[in-house]
């Protein structure tokens, strides 16, 4: 059967190589099929006979790789994968040998055809001398190796042993294999020859190419070498450009430099120019902005005082609304006050009440102790206990009357001092009123003295006017006379004498008025300042009335709840008459208890017969009272408690009704506080009636004078007509009275804009208008001197027809005329001075004039008149009036400032308190939620704990699997080492009379191991335990336990190599495990604290905070 089955085997084989065959190509075979031929039959007659012909195939297989190295690399064919593969040719001496020295003694044909092959000449000149020369192709080394595998599997066949050559069949399909070797060794010559000329014919180009190289670099050079010389004289000739550019351009940055420099101050001239010229449109805008906001604020200034009014109208109201209030609550604090006192009467009559109540109860202890002694036991007991909660009923309702009678005295003192407060405040109140009246009566008396005054001056002027007038007529009426010119001279000297005296005294005027035109304007702009902080603090007091509104609701929301705590107050008194009632009805019980003892005691004396009886029954009485007593004494104790408690409770109470006296006082204060504010509003609004009463007066006064100054200037205009008439008659020449008319027209009346910009055009206006006022007067005062000299030659002509007496008549008042004239336009002239400097200047120059005024003409009453007149637009009385008014102003406002600090000062300490109470409840806030953050994280933390440990659980529990784990893969490599060794025991028995050449690969290195063991280890089963304690007592983790693999070593056992070793699936598996155990970095869930190397025995504990400290072992 064992034969059969072999030959079946053989049969397999020998059909998978002809199909192995049949698909390898003749291309991919090349030139390696020769030397390979005879491998297997070689092998199986090297099996068969075993010293036949060991060392001719040695050396010959030892000869053969190193002489085909160049052939085989000319062909391309793999030669490395043949010297490399362990399989194939694991060492120099193969154990296959040469087909040709195997075949000598079998196979004549085969030596004939390789004796052939050895005499083929090589196309290179290298003669090939055997077979083995040629290398082997990768098709043909496989083909072998199967051949070599099968004769190992099939042993020593029958043929073999016989003697018998192998079949025919193999040895034609070698000389096949053989030819066709040959002839692809013809056609690789071939193609080498062929390649060789291709390289010749290569390199002779190369060497032509080369050469013309060689050539084109030398002309490159030469060229190169042209060219840089002359590039280098190009560059000279640039560099000396490049510095006569760079000299010109220097030149030329210091010229552009100064014209830069020119033109940059050229710019800033015409840029100063520039803001000179937008500087004085700006000033021209400004003072047009600021009349404009001057006619703006008087119309303001009306209004305010409208609204003024109105709110004076409204206070006066509030005042006898409030006046009102203040009876009406002294009369319900009269009321209060005769309900407390008829409440105390009560009172007194209540404890008098209760003094013989108590006695009654003492009365009715006596005869409930006397009829216990009598009566029976229970009858007593229930008694007893009906008297002691009769007893406490009343002792409560006493205590609560006490109460109720502690607080109606407390709210009487309350009120009274209530009504004490608020008759101070109303006494306060009416005070400043009276002060507001009699301020504002003087005010008016004062506004009426002027306005008389002012009338008086203005008759005077009429007056004035009117002599002029009739002064006028009379002269036009007077007929002119011719005279003889001694006697105009001399009148001419005097009236020249005279105007030299005025000019002195207008020189000294007009410094004068220089310097308090100085005066006024630093005064001016004192009293600019100090308006704009009036108007600073008027826009802060309109801010504050919203403020104040604000107030006026809080103290609405007050007097509702003092409403509230009113209609309170009329429940308790409700309660109180229900609690009087029941007083009274408790009273009534009592008259009737006393009624019901009264009859008891007549029982109990029917009963003191009995008492002779009853004495041993009274002793057992008597212990029972004593524990009654101790039962009443626990009640007691239990009552003082109760008793404390509700003193407390009182307590509690008292403090509340404190505190609601101290916000009552803070609200009285509060209204105080608001009072006086609108006093002082008030009296502000009339300050400010006064100051626009006093502007309207100034400007009523000054639109009299402008048009007095028109009048005054149209009988100028008459009087300059009507001499210039005179003038041509008498002297024939219209020259003057051209220049008299052209005057007038010259002189323009002064436009006022209605805005002015700033200040600054303000200021220049006036400065205008006052420089064409001089001018003007200049020329009146020009014309005036004209007129005079006309007016003296007229008269001096008239009056030389008329007596001496009368010349000296008309010259005397013909000089009263032209003072009178004369200070008349002083008058008109000084008075619109003052009144464009009306809102720059004080009024010290019109006092100076006025003295001056009256040491030089004091002798004359029409002088007096125009000095009294020459004061200016307002007068002194006036000013100073207007100077008090401010000062009172100032001082009221700074009062206004200082009240209005300290209620914001009060209002910003209730704000801080408020803000106090909502940090404080805030901080309450952030506690809870700091607690319930703290208390979220110690929930987080004893989760994290719970979850470490549950974690630490599981990687116990995964420990235990991994250890079984690894106990069962070692029991496997155990039972499979042990597998193994059998194996190698039955295989080692069957062949042991076997080459070791013809064992299969890796199986000398295990016998030689065995070999080892054996010689330590003498008995088997010593050498299995041995075999199954290396896995275990191997502490390295790198172990790697030797596998079955290793390199096929060859036919001597001197060269033969130590194999590599592998590793095996389950020695794998349990480094793989064992490395998990020791360095569980994989793990992702591991905690962070318990490091890269967690050690499995550890012991933890929680300490006081609650933290597991690991003891790491």
């Amino acid at each position: 059967m064992a034969d059969q089955s072999r030959q079946i085997k053989l049969a397999a084989a020998k059909k998978k190589l002809k199909e192995f065959q049949q698909k390898s190509s003749p291309s991919s075979v090349g030139g390696e099929k020769g030397g390979g031929g005879g491998g297997g039959p070689g092998a199986k007659k090297k099996r068969k006979v075993k010293g036949l012909n060991q060392h001719d195939a040695s050396s010959t297989g030892r000869d053969s790789p190193d002489n085909t190295f160049a052939d085989v690399e000319s062909v391309g064919s793999p030669v490395p994968q043949l010297l490399e593969d362990p399989k194939a040719e694991p060492d120099r001496g193969s154990p296959v040998p040469n087909p040709a020295s195997a075949n000598t003694p079998t196979n004549p044909e085969s030596v004939g055809h390789n004796a052939d092959l050895q005499d083929y000449p090589d196309t290179n000149g290298n003669g090939i001398s055997t077979e083995e020369k040629r290398p082997l192709s990768s098709t043909e080394s496989l083909r072998q190796l199967s051949q070599q595998l099968n004769g190992l599997v099939s042993g020593s066949s029958a043929a073999y042993v016989n003697g018998d050559s192998p079949p025919a069949v193999g040895e034609r399909e070698l000389e096949g294999r053989n030819q066709e070797l040959a002839a692809a060794l013809e056609s690789s010559n071939l193609t080498n020859s062929q390649l060789n000329t291709k390289l010749e014919q290569l390199a002779q180009q190369s060497q032509v190419l080369s050469e013309q190289l060689q050539k084109e670099r030398k002309e490159f050079d030469q060229k190169f070498s042209k060219e840089q010389g002359a590039m280098r004289e190009q560059l000279q000739v640039h560099i000396q450009t490049i510095g006569i550019l760079v000299s010109e351009k220097s030149e030329l940055q210091t010229a552009l430099q100064y014209t830069q420099h020119a033109a940059r101050q050229k710019a800033a001239e015409a840029e100063d120019l520039n803001n000179r010229l937008q500087g004085t449109k700006q000033r021209v805008s400004e003072l047009e902005r600021t009349l404009s906001s001057v006619s703006t604020q008087q119309k303001q200034f009306e209004k305010q005082n409208k609204d003024f009014e109105k709110e004076r109208d409204n206070l006066r109201l509030e005042v006898f609304r409030l006046n009102n209030l203040s009876e009406e609550s002294k009369q319900q604090s009269s009321e209060l006050s005769e309900q407390i006192k008829l409440r105390s009467h009560e009172n007194q009559s209540m404890r008098l009440e209760l003094e013989d109540l108590r006695k009654r109860l003492e009365m009715a202890d006596l005869m409930l102790q006397q009829c216990s002694s009598q009566s029976d036991p229970s009858n007593a007991n229930q008694q007893v206990q009906l008297l002691l909660g009769e007893k406490q009923q009343l002792e409560a309702h006493n205590h609560q009357l006490m109460e109720s009678i502690s607080q109606l005295q407390n709210e009487r003192d309350h009120y009274a001092e209530q009504i004490q407060e608020e008759g101070r405040v109303w006494k306060d109140k009416t005070e400043q009123l009276l002060t507001q009246v009699s301020l504002v009566a003087e005010e008016r008396d004062r506004n009426i003295s002027r306005v008389q005054e002012l009338e008086a001056g203005i008759t005077e002027l009429q007056n004035a006017s009117a002599l002029l007038s009739q002064e006028r007529e009379a002269l036009e009426n007077a007929e002119p006379q011719f005279s003889g010119p001694s006697e105009s001279e001399v009148a001419l000297q005097e009236a020249l004498n005279a105007l030299h005296q005025e000019k002195d005294a207008l020189s000294a005027q007009y410094q004068a008025q220089l310097r308090d035109n100085e005066q006024l304007s630093r005064m001016c702009t004192e009293q600019e300042t100090r308006l704009g902080e009036l108007e600073r603090q008027l826009e802060s007091q309109v801010q504050e009335e919203g403020d104040r509104r604000r107030m006026l609701e809080d103290v609405q929301s007050d007097k509702a709840t003092i409403s509230r705590a009113l209609t309170q107050n009329r429940t308790l008194k409700d309660q109180l008459a229900e609690l009087q009632n029941g007083f009274v009805k408790l009273t009534n019980e009592n008259m009737e208890l006393t009624d019901a003892i009264q009859t008891e005691q007549h029982v109990k004396k029917e009963l003191a017969r009995r008492m002779g009886e009853l004495q041993e029954e009274l002793h057992n009485f008597k212990e029972q009272l004593e524990l009654k007593n101790q039962d009443t004494q626990g009640l007691m104790d239990q009552r003082d408690q109760v008793v404390g408690q509700l003193q407390q409770y009182y307590a509690g109470y008292q403090t509340l009704v404190s505190e609601r006296e101290q916000i009552h006082h803070q609200y009285l204060k509060q209204i105080q506080l608001m009072d006086r504010l609108q006093h002082d509003e008030s009296q502000g609004r009339m300050h400010l009636e006064i100051s626009q009463n006093q502007l309207k007066q100034a400007q009523d006064y000054l639109e009299l004078l402008v048009k007095d100054n028109e009048q005054l200037k149209a009988e100028v205009k008459e009087l300059l007509s009507s001499s210039a008439l005179g003038s041509s008659r008498d002297q024939g020449d219209g020259v003057e009275s051209q220049s008299m008319q052209e005057s007038p027209e010259q002189s323009s009346s002064i436009i006022i804009p209605e805005d002015f910009e700033s200040r600054k055009d303000m200021e220049e206006f006036i400065h205008g208008a006052l420089s064409r006022i001089e001018a003007e007067r200049d020329e009146a005062r020009r014309q005036l001197e004209e007129e005079h000299r006309h007016h003296m030659a007229a008269r001096h002509q008239a009056s030389m027809a008329l007596s001496l007496e009368q010349q000296h008549h008309s010259l005397t008042d013909v000089h009263d005329h032209d003072h009178h004239e004369h200070d008349h336009h002083d008058h008109h002239h000084d008075h619109e001075h003052d009144h464009h400097h009306d809102h720059d200047h004080d009024h010290h120059h019109d006092q100076d004039h006025d003295h001056h005024h009256e040491h030089t003409q004091d002798t004359h009453s029409h002088c007096e008149h125009g000095h009294e007149h020459s004061e200016g637009g307002v007068p002194v009385e006036v000013h100073q009036a207007l100077q008090a008014a401010m000062e009172k102003l100032q001082q009221r406002f700074t009062s206004l400032i200082r009240e209005k600090a300290d209620l914001k000062d009060r209002v910003e300490e209730l704000e801080h308190r408020c803000i106090q109470l909502s940090g404080e409840t805030d901080t309450i806030g952030e506690y809870i939620a700091l607690y319930q953050s703290q208390r979220a994280i110690m929930k987080q933390k004893h989760q994290e704990k719970e979850q470490y440990i549950s974690m630490l659980a599981q990687d116990k529990e995964e420990m235990k699997a991994k250890l079984a784990e690894l106990q069962d893969l070692v029991m496997r490599l155990v039972s499979e080492r042990n597998d193994w060794y059998s194996r190698y025991t039955a295989a080692v028995a069957g062949t042991g009379s076997v080459n070791p050449d013809l064992l299969p690969v890796g199986e000398d290195h295990t016998h030689q191991e065995h070999q080892a063991h054996s010689h330590t280890h003498p008995n088997s089963d010593s050498g299995a335990e041995a075999m199954e304690v290396i896995p275990l007592s191997e502490p390295n983790p790198g172990l790697e336990i030797p596998s079955s693999q290793a390199q096929s070593s060859g036919t001597s056992q001197t060269d033969s190599k130590s194999l590599g070793p592998k590793e095996d699936g389950t020695a794998q598996q349990i480094m793989q495990l064992l490395q998990e155990i020791q360095n569980p970095q994989g793990a992702l869930r591991s905690p962070p604290f318990l490091g890269e190397n967690p050690c499995i025995p550890f012991f933890y504990r929680p300490d006081e905070q609650d933290e597991v400290k690991i003891l790491v072992v």
